[in-house]
């Protein structure tokens, strides 16, 4: 038997919901385990009952509320690597003033900003890099300009940061703004005295000038432009890979999940018109696509680019059920479905029965025709059992260490033993 890791993930709840409901996907034949559905109004209403559960659940606290919601946060920082390209192609940039410095893959993964010249602003997300030559393989930048001898980029080795800037880092998305303790380096970091300062303060030292001698001394809280997140901002720019920690009071946002039939598919891609036009380009970077049903089935992988005019998804290669390379290619009418990589419930694997049991219980709000007994199951039994582990999720209180003016005593009479010799 495996041992539990980790908690539900948005498809688990969502496949639970729409079960109750009875709007499952159950293949073309009806014949194969239960799926999220395909329709994309049945996905959204069983979305909608996920979302509201969970917030409900959360709101519905103990009285000094959920232990589970104090976090700490980690956030890698790191340095920014810049140059300008001797050579490029639309797919491609070539820096030879770094050929031989860095190993191959070592950028992979990562996005490019040209921040200069033929390109500047556009960016790409690199899915090969060649150590030898010094050489970026993207799909193509975001713009479709081809870099040349004029374009200068700039790179960061890290998924958090943002525009390639290694002053600005995307925070997890169950951080919504309260930190709720001082910022610290990590330990055995060999850097110390940061603090928090506001944003606008900030901006004023990067007006003057991006210092990029120290490590950072102040750091800030922003919204986040475009997504409903908040980034972390610092000053000055990091010069070495460290790592900084707050506590804060996880929130919730929403889980998203979508899913459908391909249109098209093939070795690196996979098409569904009916997206066209709904999500904007690089929307699901990063984001895990699963073929639930049909050719392929079993298989998934990384989205690596996603052009939202067309709802084409590309992706590096299929990987097997197991993990491993060599997944079946998907085809077109293959079933799919595309989720955040790692997107769960924020309560953790302890409050998973509760969860759970919140989602059927609003699957009787949403969905009319279903009425089991959900709710009175989730608020006499599931919910109080909840709070009973999150109060044991933290050692005791030891009470009051003292008595009226002076401390408590207690003396303990011990038998007075005689030893023959």
């Amino acid at each position: 038997m495996a041992e539990p890791t980790s908690a539900l993930t948005t498809y688990d709840l969502v496949v639970e919901v729409a079960r109750a409901a009875e709007v499952a996907y159950w293949g073309v034949d009806g014949d194969e385990e239960t799926m999220v559905p395909t329709d994309r109004v049945d996905l959204s209403r069983c979305l909608a009952v996920v979302n509201n559960a969970i917030r409900h659940f959360i709101s519905h606290s103990p009285p000094n509320g959920w232990r589970w919601r104090n976090r700490d946060m980690e956030v890698d920082l790191v340095r920014g690597y810049t140059g300008t390209a001797t050579a490029g192609d639309a797919t491609s940039l070539t820096d030879g003033g770094i050929a031989g410095d860095y190993d191959d893959d070592y950028f992979n993964g990562y996005v490019l900003r040209i921040t200069a010249g033929t390109g500047i602003d556009e960016y790409a997300t690199v899915t090969d890099y060649d150590g030898t030559a010094g050489t970026f393989t993207f799909a193509a930048l975001s713009g479709g300009s081809t870099p040349d001898t004029t374009s200068e980029y700039r790179i960061c080795r890290s998924a958090q940061v943002i525009d390639s800037d290694p002053a600005r880092y995307l925070l997890s998305q169950d951080f919504q703004g309260q930190y709720t303790g001082p910022i610290t380096f990590a330990a055995d970091q060999n850097s110390c005295c940061i603090e928090w300062t506001s944003e606008g303060n900030i901006r004023k030292l990067r007006e003057l000038s991006v210092s990029t001698d120290d490590s950072p001394f102040v750091a800030a809280i922003k919204p986040y432009s475009t997504q409903r997140r908040w980034e972390l901002i610092v000053d000055p720019e990091p010069t070495s890979e460290t790592t900084i920690t707050f506590p804060y009071k996880a929130s919730f946002d929403k889980l998203s999940l979508v899913s459908g039939a391909a249109t098209a598919a093939g070795a690196t891609s996979l098409t569904d018109g009916s997206l066209a036009a709904l999500y904007p380009d690089d929307y699901f970077i990063g984001h895990v696509i699963h073929v639930m049903s049909g050719t392929g089935k079993g298989s998934y992988a990384t989205v690596t680019d996603y052009t939202g005019l067309t709802g084409v998804f590309t992706v590096a290669d299929w990987l097997a059920i197991d993990g491993t390379a060599g997944g079946t290619d998907p085809a077109a009418s293959s079933a799919y479905y595309v989720e955040p990589a790692d997107d769960r419930h924020p309560a953790g694997l302890s409050f998973d029965d509760a969860v759970l049991s919140a989602c059927r219980a609003h699957t009787e709000q949403e969905f009319t025709d279903v009425d089991r007994g959900y709710w009175q199951m989730y608020l006499q039994s599931d919910l109080p059992n909840a709070w009973r582990i999150d109060g044991r999720s933290v050692p005791k209180s030891l009470g009051v260490m003292g008595s009226g003016s002076g401390p408590r005593v207690r003396y303990t009479d011990r038998p007075i033993v005689t030893y023959r010799v």
